[in-house]
This record gives C-alpha cells, sequence and structure tokens, in this order.
C-alpha cells in the first residue's frame, strides 16, 4: 500500500512537471523589439531602438555612441546600456 501511494504521488509530479513543461512562458512576442537574435521587449520606441543598434556595434567592436542622445534621452541611453550589456553576452 505505502509503495503504491508512493509511485502514485510520483507519478502525479513527473506529470505535472512533465505538462508545464510544455506551456508558454508567458513572455509575449507581439510588438517584440529584437535585434541580433535578442529580444529587448515589447512596445520599445524609436530612441531605445537607436540606442540598442549603436551599443551592439560597440559590442562588436566598432564604438558607436550618440553621446548627446546619451546624455538627455532616457530612452535612448535605456537603450544603449542594455543593448552592450546583451549585444557584449553573445560576443
Amino acid at each position: 500500500m505505502k509503495q503504491t501511494k508512493m509511485l502514485l504521488n510520483t507519478a502525479l509530479i513527473t506529470t505535472g512537471l512533465l505538462l508545464t513543461a510544455c506551456t508558454s512562458s508567458g513572455i509575449s512576442m507581439e510588438n517584440a523589439y529584437i535585434y541580433n537574435d535578442i529580444n529587448f521587449g515589447s512596445d520599445r520606441d524609436a530612441s531605445f531602438k537607436h540606442g540598442v543598434r549603436d551599443a551592439c556595434k560597440t559590442a562588436a567592436g566598432e564604438y558607436t555612441k550618440d553621446h548627446n542622445l546619451f546624455n538627455n534621452n532616457e530612452s535612448y541611453r535605456s537603450g544603449w546600456e542594455d543593448g552592450r550589456l546583451q549585444c557584449k553576452g553573445k560576443r
């Protein structure tokens, strides 16, 4: 009886884990900004995208940064910082 109960519990836990592995992660790909095969999130504005592109060029060895935008535009700065971090990790 004890073995049957333990076997049943093990089967239920295993089934639960297998089913959750097949479900969506909850990350929406709708309106996602993907650059260099990296998902930078959804609904990103043009300044953020510009920052990501410049930062990824920098990560590839071609220093690119619009210092005026970096100092005065939060969205560009955020995109540049995210892009530098993510694209540098791909190298």
